[in-house]
């Protein structure tokens, strides 16, 4: 008799062929699985690093330095990760930053001085000396100037340095690899035309300065009618001046002056004008006429304090006590000071000479001499046969010879005759070419016009009377 099986255990068979026969409709055969394979492709690209950009790099570089842990999904197939640059390629691709600093020249400094204490590397300070092996100029630094120099916060290395020479000039040293090149720069200030007067009640210094003349004015004046004007000697209480002359400008600041266009000296009621006008000789002053306002001779070749002994035929002697002419002017001035030659020429002799003590004779051509006595010493270069030129140094004032104190005994000949150095007419130096002349006058006409123009109505009506 068989034996039935507990309910328990007929469901639990049922159950578990019920499952075997879902799995065995559930899984496919070998040739569907061979049907369903999926093809997956990959393209990778390989690339240089060094053709990232920097920007490219911060974008995959992470925000923090800690990355957070995140739970996987296998879901989540668009998941990016960060890559952090490199430290050393940032840093290298990051701009570098200067720095600029001026330090002022004082007496005593060099350039080796003013750059160590400044933190510069000695082979740097070489390097820009190399640079300027040449013109020195950094050699000739003078107190008051002013050097500016660049350097790079990251190596210290020395980049740009600049010597400001003065409101307008400079010279540059900029670095270029392993050494420097050396530039020179100049600025070009505005000139502006400008015009000045006076009266003179004093002296033409102290009346000049007082109408708001620069000094280096008044001397350039003075050397231009120096040959008209003893300007010790002549100068009268009324006399006048008035000029035009260039002001010079930078950043709307004054900085100088250039040169005097046209000056007009009335001088004991007469009256001279004087024109700067440029030449293939050069740039020299004329009359509206186109004579040279340069004279052949100089009126005074020595620097005095006053005429000890004019020029007298019948002078009494002052040791001697008799009647003897006075050939010359003696002229009081310190043993020592310079005397010049009055003119171009030969030295025909320059020695000792009787009473005259120590003694320079000079042939100046066309039958003019002139004499210098009582001499302390000749000046190098002096003695028979050299030539001189207008304005050298000849000689110093002394008291050799028959001479009661220091001073500078002067005589004048023309063909022999003595003349009085003072008074006597001193002749023109060469004329102007004649193709300068015919562009000279018409242009100096212009500017008497423009310097006519600018007289104050005192000044004009001056000249006026002067013309009555």
């Amino acid at each position: 008799m068989i034996k039935l099986l507990p309910t328990k255990h007929l469901l639990l068979i049922s159950g578990i062929s019920a499952l075997l026969a879902i799995v065995l409709i559930a899984l496919p055969d070998e040739e569907t699985i061979d049907n369903n394979l999926i093809s997956l492709e990959a393209n990778f690209e390989v690339i240089d690093q060094s053709q990232l950009m920097l920007q490219d790099l911060q974008k995959l570089t992470p925000k923090s330095s800690t990355i957070p842990l995140t739970t996987f999904s296998p879901n989540n197939t668009n998941s990016t990760y960060d890559i952090p640059a490199p430290d050393a390629l940032v840093k290298k691709s990051s701009p570098a930053t200067f720095k600029e600093q001026s330090v002022e020249v004082k007496s005593g400094d060099s350039l080796s001085k003013l750059l160590a204490n400044e933190g510069i590397s000695a082979q740097d300070i070489y390097k820009v000396s190399l640079a300027d092996k040449k013109q020195k100029t950094l050699l000739q630094m003078r107190p008051g100037q002013t050097i500016n120099f660049t350097t790079n916060e990251a190596s210290g290395e020395l980049t740009q340095l600049t010597l400001i020479l003065n409101r307008l000039d400079s010279v540059t040293f900029e670095r270029n690899d392993d050494k420097f090149n050396r530039t020179e720069a100049s600025r070009t200030p505005e000139v502006v035309q400008a015009y000045k007067e006076a009266e003179i009640n004093n002296s033409l210094f102290v009346d000049g300065l007082r109408s708001g003349i620069d000094q280096p004015l008044l001397i350039e004046l003075a050397n231009i009618f120096g040959w008209d004007i003893d300007f010790a000697l002549d100068i009268r209480k009324g006399d006048s001046l008035s000029m035009l002359y260039e002001e010079k400008y930078l950043d709307g600041e004054k900085i100088g002056h250039g040169n005097i266009i046209a000056a007009q000296f009335i001088n004991n009621g007469r009256t001279y004008q004087a024109i700067r006008y440029q030449t293939e000789k050069g740039a020299n002053y004329y009359t509206p006429d186109g004579l040279a306002m340069r004279k052949a001779f100089i009126r005074t070749p020595v620097d005095f304090t006053r005429i000890s002994s004019k020029f007298n035929p019948n002078r009494l002697h002052p040791i001697f006590k008799t009647s003897r002419p006075h050939r010359g002017v003696d002229y009081a001035a310190a043993s020592g000071t310079p005397v010049k030659a009055a003119g171009d020429g030969k030295i025909s002799f320059a020695g000792k000479q009787n009473g005259y003590g120590n003694v320079v004779i000079i042939d100046h051509g066309k039958g003019y001499q002139t004499l210098y006595a009582h001499l302390k010493g000749f000046s190098k270069g002096t003695k028979r046969g050299a030539r001189v030129q207008q304005g050298n140094i000849i000689a110093y004032v002394g008291q050799t010879g028959w001479a009661t104190g220091p001073h500078l005994h002067y005589e004048f000949r023309i063909n022999g005759t003595h003349k009085n150095p003072v008074t006597v007419k001193l002749p023109n130096d060469d004329p102007m070419p004649k193709n300068d002349l015919k562009n000279y006058l018409p242009y100096a006409k212009q500017v008497v016009a423009t310097l006519s123009n600018s007289h104050s109505p005192s000044f004009a009506q001056k000249l006026a009377s002067l013309k009555e």
